[in-house]
């Protein structure tokens, strides 16, 4: 590895080690010079590189004995001796005690007849001082190790903060939120040089997600930049830690301690806890790491002389942290800015794409423009389940690693040796039909499955796509059954807001990814699509939905209504005469779906056997409960970053409660259909939001608190 010997000044005779390896506290200058051969081998077994004067070396750091160091090969040691050794031709040594016994030395600080420390045999090396780094004091702690470091930036006074804004893709939001932080604090400092005060309120964030790979890392080292140019930090690095990371070998009561050792080691800089919004509920060293963290928020918060001991950033999924922070204010006081981290679109990760490639020292064919990547990125994208662990840059990283994977064996195949066909990507190398279908079909399944109740129909779609991908790798062996495609259109009955229309999504996509629809969009018709108002029209306009639909699903809700009560609705029963003839003339190339309430769905049925042979499967959406409304509307609130207060909380599980038990009980004369389920739910939320803005703006003028905006009370539900 390369070397670099030390100053003259550091020349001179050594007093060497005693038994336990104690030395004088001799100091050296750590570099990462290079020497002129640009060699340098580490010593206890290896010799060390040429002479080379420190002198000149931009910001050299002391080395002193006790230091904890790291090699070049990723080992961790203690320094036992700095100074020249004669083996090493009069240049200057740094004897290490490593943490690690070698396997290829016996070294015990003697190295060919000279010895300058004592150790443990095997433990011992000698090398030059460019093969080591010295790790800050606060991060030598073995309790602090494995985390991700950003270093601060190398000239702090030549930070600008507008060229770092620019070098990111997207994130307006976060860039007016930074910026927003800097006017702050300037404004602050003047207001402070008029009044006279020392002291200003601590700059701590939080950074709320969308999804992952959305930045937050680079936001977080143009935070710290930002923050230690203006004076806010002393330092600037970034440190960041995961739950994992947090309570890694910590038993109950050791929480606290270890969260201390790492704010210790992001003193001067950032610190970035990530996914907070998980701590909430999990175990037991969750709560306490949970609790560690409003304390430390609540006293790094307030007011602060400048530069401030350390800034905290918080990171979370956007709804979930949001009500963390409601719930905790110990932290949510703590938080001065807020910034709101959006998905990439999908030309914003075209243009991370293109910057990665040409990262790695590939290029693009001609014919992959801005706008046919835009048109790759976003087709990968409709693949990616919302929860998917890859998303934004992440994502990105992940398609050019996989488009240089099939590259490469493509070139190898073609045998190709030019400079530009090894480092040229074409729209081939982009995209894995095999595999887009498979994450198609996973993508649609944790859709479903993400769907409060309706456990049977869960079933049924799970079953009905294994035995779809079973006749799929049948057919792929030339295994093919007389009997042929299995019929696949179907009749969903049950009461509107049972979900209806969301499972026949996710059954156009399954179709999709098994290779059994070409488009798998879903066309949504009723009576009124089907039917015209003269004679021999109907038939036409039938054809037509029926034609749109091709290579999907075409869903027909209420279709009951196409024979009318009494039936005797000759312009529905056209539609539906020919909807069965067109059904039959498609029978590769489309689904159809009927939906309607149950009752009439069967009156449809057995009036119509040519229904019955045609739509074999009929799915039944059960009403959903009372709990089972609240879960749905807890989502919908996350959705909309709002929160209930714990009245608002009992009063819309009274509401829906009442809803559902008028519905279901014969006595009261309410129609059982009429109990809307989602729908209900949804109209009882835009009723809260409604009477929440009305509440607000009978205040009277002046900026509302986050808290304010994003919880519904109780007499919202009025």
């Amino acid at each position: 590895g390369p070397g670099a010997a030390s100053p003259s000044s550091a020349r001179g005779t050594p007093k060497l080690a005693g038994p336990g390896g104690a030395t004088p506290r001799a100091s050296v200058h750590a570099s990462n010079a290079t020497p002129r051969n640009g060699v340098g081998r580490a010593a206890g077994g290896d010799a060390v590189g040429e002479r080379k004067s420190l002198n000149g070396t931009l910001n050299p750091k002391p080395m002193y004995v006790g230091d904890r160091v790291k090699l070049q090969n990723g080992r961790f040691g203690e320094v036992m001796y700095v100074g020249p050794a004669t083996f090493a031709g009069g240049d200057t040594v740094v004897g290490v005690k490593l943490d690690e016994k070698r396997a290829t030395s016996d070294c015990d600080g003697k190295y060919r007849g000279e010895r300058y420390f004592r150790c443990a045999a095997g433990f011992g090396q000698y090398l030059s001082v460019g093969e080591v780094e010295i790790v800050p004091p606060q991060l030598a702690d073995e309790d602090v190790r494995g985390l991700t470091i950003s270093s601060a930036p190398d000239d702090v006074e030549a930070f600008d903060l507008e060229r770092e804004l620019d070098a990111l893709v997207g994130l307006r939001e976060v860039k007016d939120g930074l910026r927003h932080t800097r006017n702050f604090v300037e404004v602050q400092r003047r207001r402070a040089a008029v009044t006279g005060e020392t002291a200003g309120r601590a700059v701590h964030a939080a950074f709320l997600l969308g999804g992952p790979g959305s930045g937050a890392t680079a936001a977080a080292r143009v935070l710290g930049g930002m923050l230690t140019k203006l004076g806010v930090l002393s330092k600037g690095h970034v440190v960041e830690a995961t739950r994992k990371e947090l309570l890694a070998g910590c038993s109950s009561g050791d929480v606290e301690a270890r969260l201390k050792k790492v704010v210790r080691a992001a003193e001067g800089g950032v610190l970035m806890v990530h996914d907070v919004d998980t701590l909430r509920e999990q175990d037991r060293l969750g709560d306490e790491l949970l609790a560690a963290l409003n304390r430390q928020f609540e006293s790094a918060g307030g007011t602060v002389e400048f530069p401030q001991p350390v800034c905290l950033v918080a990171t979370g999924k956007r709804g979930e942290l949001t009500k963390l922070l409601q719930e905790h204010p110990a932290i949510g006081g703590a938080i001065f800015a807020k910034l709101d981290f959006l998905d990439y679109t999908p030309a914003e990760m075209a243009r991370i794409l293109r910057k990665l490639i040409e990262d790695a020292k590939f290029q693009l064919s001609k014919e992959l423009t801005d706008e046919r990547l835009e048109v790759l990125v976003r087709r990968r994208l409709a693949v990616t389940s919302a929860g998917a662990a890859f998303k934004n840059v992440r994502l990105a990283k992940v398609i050019l690693e996989e488009a240089i994977n099939r590259q490469t064996d493509r070139v190898y195949t073609k045998e190709t040796m030019s400079l530009a066909g090894l480092t040229t990507l074409v729209e081939a190398d982009f995209s894995d039909k095999s595999r887009d279908e498979n994450e198609m079909a996973e993508a649609a399944l944790k859709r479903l499955d993400a769907i409060v109740g309706l456990a049977p129909v869960k079933e049924f779609v799970h079953s009905l796509y294994a035995q779809l991908k079973l006749e799929r790798q049948k057919r792929e062996l030339g295994i093919d059954g007389s009997s042929g495609r299995s019929t696949l259109h179907m009749v969903f009955t049950g009461n509107p807001g049972t979900g209806k229309t969301t499972v026949a999504r996710v059954v156009a996509d399954l179709l999709k990814a098994l290779g059994l629809l070409r488009t798998g969009h879903l066309i949504e018709a009723d009576r009124s699509a089907l039917v015209a108002g003269y004679s021999g029209q109907t038939a036409l306009k039938t054809k037509a939905v029926v034609e749109s639909a091709l290579g999907g699903v075409l869903f027909i809700d209420e279709a009951y209504a196409l024979i009318g009560e009494d039936g005797k609705d000759s312009f529905g029963k056209e539609a539906l005469d020919t909807l069965l003839k067109l059904v039959e003339d498609y029978r590769s190339d489309l689904v159809v779906i009927l939906a309607g309430y149950s009752k009439e769905m069967k009156k449809l049925l057995e009036a119509n056997p040519g229904l019955q042979s045609r739509f074999p499967t009929t799915l039944e959406f059960d009403d959903y409960s009372p709990d089972e409304l609240m879960e749905i509307a807890e989502q919908m609130l996350l959705q909309d970053v709002l929160v209930l207060s714990e009245g608002a909380s009992k009063k819309a599980q009274r509401i829906l409660k009442e809803t559902s038990s008028a519905a279901a009980d014969a006595r009261s004369g309410i129609d059982p259909r009429a109990n809307g389920n989602g729908r209900a739910v949804r109209n009882m939320l835009e009723r809260a939001k409604r009477a929440q803005a009305v509440r607000l703006q009978r205040m009277g003028p002046g900026r509302r608190t986050q808290e304010e905006l994003c919880t519904l009370l109780a007499e919202d539900f009025d």
